[in-house]
């Protein structure tokens, strides 16, 4: 859920990659049956498509799973290529979901990047990471600082396990994704109105979320400047707009837009296609 268009070297993950996924498991309650959605995304930055991106989620009354791949496309693909693949699998539970593992595989500029995260019932995060901190000029995360953590796409599928409760998208969630750990800030800006777009098959009311970016730890010492950024600093990052809305009657609301800025011009996020399958009884396959 997701991801810019990594013009830089590096990694642009958090905010896009969790917006992606985001409102993937807003639905209104819990199904008997498994439930299967495909969601398709194309990125856009300064006008021009940039990215492709396709997030699924199958969910069940006691278990999740929410993968997300995407790619640069065109003539930046083969400028910038660039590809990644995330899958997050956990359990569903009364007080919200609890990760069992994250994986994240991807290459950048010709380079493989890995992630694996195991989760302990005691909150604790076991950590596999390629290349390893001391690579790229970054200090490692303290294991205090990982503990009772979430990986990016179970983060905000936590966080909208919370909404059905009726807290809407108000909350901060503790992330580290297994090179850095910063809090998501998700504030809620009530509902608004998605124009019709040749781009998006969906318009109308929506629910605006903003999500905002705390860094804590584990960052580049020297840090290079994203394509995000108009400054040097890293809190400069942009907050991210999200709009969640139901895309057939009265389904679950699904991530329909997403936005935010960058020094090459506006992100957009499309929703470009949306298909939902039921199953049988089955949990998400394990990890």
């Amino acid at each position: 859920m997701t991801h810019r268009t990594a013009l830089p070297a590096k990694r642009p993950s958090a905010a896009l990659l969790a917006g992606l996924c985001a409102a993937l498991a807003g639905l209104f309650s819990l199904p008997a049956q498994a439930q299967r959605w495909q969601l398709d995304y194309r990125v856009h930055v300064g006008g021009v498509a940039v990215l492709d991106a396709r997030a699924e989620l199958t969910l069940t009354e006691d278990r999740y799973s929410v993968q997300v791949n995407a790619a640069t496309d065109g003539f930046l693909g083969r400028l910038f290529p660039w590809e990644t693949q995330s899958l997050s699998v956990g359990t569903v539970r009364p007080d919200g979901v609890a990760p069992i593992r994250h994986t994240q595989s991807g290459v950048l500029r010709g380079s493989p990047r890995t992630v694996t995260l195991d989760y302990g019932p005691d909150g604790s995060v076991r950590t596999q990471v390629s290349p390893p901190p001391e690579e790229e000029d970054r200090d490692p995360v303290p294991e205090n600082l990982t503990r009772q953590t979430r990986d990016p796409l179970s983060g905000v599928l936590d966080m909208l396990m919370a909404g059905l409760h009726g807290e809407g998208c108000q909350r901060t969630v503790p992330i580290y994704d297994g090179r850095r750990r910063y809090d998501m800030i998700f504030a809620d800006r009530g509902m608004t109105m998605v124009g019709a777009s040749r781009h998006s098959v969906f318009a109308g009311a929506a629910r605006q979320c903003r999500v905002s970016h705390k860094p804590i730890a584990g960052y580049e010492r020297t840090p290079r400047q994203a394509f995000w950024q108009r400054g040097g600093g890293r809190e400069e990052r942009p907050p991210v707009d999200l709009w969640i809305a139901p895309v057939e009657g009265a389904g679950p609301p699904l991530p329909v837009r997403l936005e935010t800025d960058s020094g090459f011009g506006g992100v957009v996020i499309h929703l470009t296609a949306a298909r939902k399958t039921d199953q049988t009884a089955e949990r998400p396959a394990p990890p």
